[in-house]
Order: C-alpha cells, then sequence, then structure tokens
C-alpha cells in the first residue's frame, strides 16, 4: 500500500526539507516514530522525527553545507536538533543498543532500519515512513495494532519496562491520548512494574506529562502516578 504526505504546516515543510537533504546521499533516511503514525491517524503533527544512516558527523556536514542550524549537545547518542527559528527536528542516526541502564544505553551506529525498530518502544512509533516512494516499513505489525487501536510493547514488556520506568508513563499517556487499549501483556506488564516510576526523576515525569495538550487528560494522568497504582479506567484489557 502507498501512503501519501503533503506537507502543511511549517513544521511539516522543514521537516521535508531535512529529510530531503538527507536522502540525497543516504537513502536509508526515514521519517519514523510519533510523527508517522499521527499522520496516518489524520492527527495534527506535532513532532518530527527523522531516523538515517548518516552518522552525526556525516549529518551535520549535510545540514551545515546547506545552512541548516543545528543542536549537537547530544552527539555521542546519536542525535542532532535540527533548527529554524522555532522549529525544530530531531534527527537520530540508526542504531542498536549495546547495553541498557536506565536512560542511556550504550549505542552502536547501524544502517539497518529493521534492527533500528527493536530499540523502539511499541509498535505504532516503529513505523519507518519513505515519502518518494510513498512506503512504510513496518517490522512489527504497527500498523494493524494501530487499526487495531492497541498499544503493545516491542519485545517483552517486562524487560522493556525495566530498560526505562517511563514508558509505563507513556503507555499510559498514549492510551488516553489517542483512545487507544492495551494488549493483554502490555497491561500486565504496566499493572506488575508499576513501582517503576519511583525510579524517575520529577523533570522526567514532567516533561512526559507536559505532551499532553489538554489540562484534564493531564490531570487524569497525573492522578494515576500519584495514587501510585494504575486506575481501571485507563488501563482497558482487551
Amino acid at each position: 500500500m502507498k501512503y501519501t504526505f503533503e506537507p502543511k504546516s511549517g513544521l511539516e515543510k522543514f521537516g521535508v526539507k531535512v529529510h530531503d537533504l538527507l536522502v540525497e546521499n543516504f537513502p536509508r533516511t526515514f521519517f519514523v516514530g510519533g510523527m508517522v503514525r499521527d499522520m496516518l491517524l489524520r492527527r495534527k503533527i506535532a513532532d518530527i522525527d527523522i531516523a538515517t544512516e548518516a552518522t552525526p558527523i556525516q549529518a551535520k556536514k549535510v545540514l551545515r553545507d546547506n545552512g541548516v542550524i543545528y543542536d549537537d549537545s547530544n552527539q555521542m547518542f546519536g542525535n542532532l536538533i535540527a533548527k529554524s527559528g522555532q522549529l525544530s527536528i530531531e534527527i537520530t542516526t540508526l542504531r542498536k543498543d549495546l547495553k541498557s541502564q536506565n536512560r542511556y544505553p550504550k549505542v552502536v551506529f547501524i544502517n539497518d532500519p529493521k534492527i533500528d525498530s527493536q530499540r523502539r518502544d511499541f509498535t505504532i512509533n516503529a513505523l519507518y515512513f519513505r515519502p518518494k516512494t510513498r512506503e512504510i516499513l513496518d517490522f512489527h505489525n504497527g500498523l494493524k495494532d494501530l487499526k487495531d487501536r492497541k498499544i503493545r510493547f516491542i519485545g517483552d514488556p517486562e524487560t522493556r519496562i525495566k530498560e526505562d520506568p517511563l514508558r509505563v508513563i507513556r503507555a499510559l499517556r498514549f492510551v488516553l491520548v489517542l483512545d487507544f487499549e492495551m494488549e493483554n501483556k502490555t497491561s500486565h506488564a504496566i499493572q506488575n512494574n508499576f513501582d517503576a516510576i519511583k525510579l524517575l526523576t520529577k523533570s522526567r515525569v514532567g516533561t512526559e506529562i507536559k505532551k499532553i495538550q489538554t489540562n484534564a487528560q493531564r490531570k487524569k494522568l497525573e492522578a494515576v502516578i500519584n495514587s501510585k497504582k494504575p486506575l481501571d479506567s485507563i488501563l482497558k484489557k482487551t
């Protein structure tokens, strides 16, 4: 199936510009994550992430040669931020996690999106989109979960939560914001490991909560976190 994306907002147009600059020399360059998910759900695109085979040094050269401003403070993790006024886009080199210590795993740069997809949290966030060919690479049945409105971890849910407990809050946020349901294994893992969020700093939790646009939904998520127990109204089992 072919998918069409017509950029409308300034952010979307800037995203296409950066993508096209990179893909010219690094063909394994994709839109990925929430941008693709929201595009398919016909939701407003608030964030744009690009995954590329270009290393940070190679990507910086492309941006620099084309007059694009960037922030390379997280280059060691494979991340760059391309900027245009108030607009920003995250560029991440395709990578494989070698070791995870909560938030900052050791990584090795690769050129295989399938391997890169294994480090992403949920199936609906692991869709790789090529605008020019209008194709979406889907290695974990994310398109089906998107259609069925399901939240599902990639890999073993218990392991993924231990790698980064913030995924508990991210799962709850997606249930609230997207009006999705968690499949059984994901739901059980969230319930069994809910106390893991105690390991998170207030700033990380706060940043995740701020991604919710409506005040009512923010308060609902805060109530779940503060009660230290998932609410049945949020954790729907299927």
